[in-house]
């Protein structure tokens, strides 16, 4: 470890962790990026201070804060490994820096006139997907042609979805399935979707960050006005279920069919 700088350090987490997802990857080389030539060695207590410090001069109390919890992971990752055996520099560097959170807006239907006709934008609008999950979905993994069809999240050669959670079926609401026989794989390389999300946000001038997830928060909104149950819901949108009973046991798609036909 002693020659080993701090970038090469975190690749080498990367490959003892195959299973990271892009996203984290890219925000891992994001945030060693001020330090990626500095030998690990040489990361201690004054240097990880010297890095906030200048971070809190160039970013927002929300991006430092997120980057210095990148940077506390991977060094816990290395410790795991047993290719760092330090402390970590970077634990309770964030102490006192806060993330704000910000509500996409909800939209009507109405709202959206521009991308009515949009494969993505109906098939979001009526599955709360996450648009990395739908726009690098394999054709052969939407099921038009089963008694109920359904789409078939999984890890993919050309993307891995967020979690274990995000693995799911979701049923294909009736009003998309035109849509969906039209669907397209993205042509992003790094994240399916992203081309797509940025020309959303610019065309319907949203704010900054409300791009395709807030397509997402929509589908969530108009669903739990409607009822649905918050277990399905959970399940319909890949989170994680936190109590253990929630763990046990399959959702059958009959179930979450009969949810998501709540959404007229």
């Amino acid at each position: 470890m002693t020659k080993m700088n701090v970038q090469e350090f975190s690749d080498r987490i990367k490959r003892l962790y195959p299973k990271l997802a892009e996203s984290t990857k890219r925000n891992w080389d994001k945030a060693v990026s001020p330090i990626a030539h500095i030998k690990v060695v040489e990361i201690d207590d004054d240097q990880a201070l010297n890095y906030l410090e200048n971070a809190m001069d160039k970013w927002s109390e929300g991006t430092v804060k997120q980057r210095i919890g990148f940077l506390k992971g991977i060094w816990n990752k290395g410790y795991k490994k047993k290719i760092y055996k330090g402390e970590n520099p970077w634990l309770d560097l964030d102490d006192g820096l806060e993330v704000p959170r910000r509500d996409p807006e909800i939209h009507p239907w109405e709202f959206y006139e521009y991308y009515h006709h949009d494969p993505y934008f109906v098939c979001l609008w009526y599955s709360g997907m996450r648009i990395g999950e739908l726009a690098g979905i394999y054709p052969e993994n939407i099921h038009l042609d089963a008694q109920i069809p359904y789409y078939d999240v999984k890890h993919q050669e050309n993307r891995r979805v967020k979690n274990e959670e995000s693995i799911r079926q979701i049923p294909i609401h009736p009003a998309a399935i035109p849509y969906a026989e039209r669907l397209r794989f993205s042509t992003d390389k790094k994240e399916p979707g992203s081309s797509w999300s940025q020309n959303f946000n610019k065309n319907l001038a949203l704010p900054r960050g409300d791009g395709a997830h807030s397509i997402r928060h929509s589908f969530t909104t108009r669903m739990r006005d409607a009822d649905s149950n918050e277990y399905v819901l959970d399940r319909l949108l890949g989170h994680k279920i936190h109590s253990k009973t929630g763990r046990y046991g399959k959702i059958r798609l009959e179930v979450l069919n009969r949810e998501l036909l709540k959404l007229k």
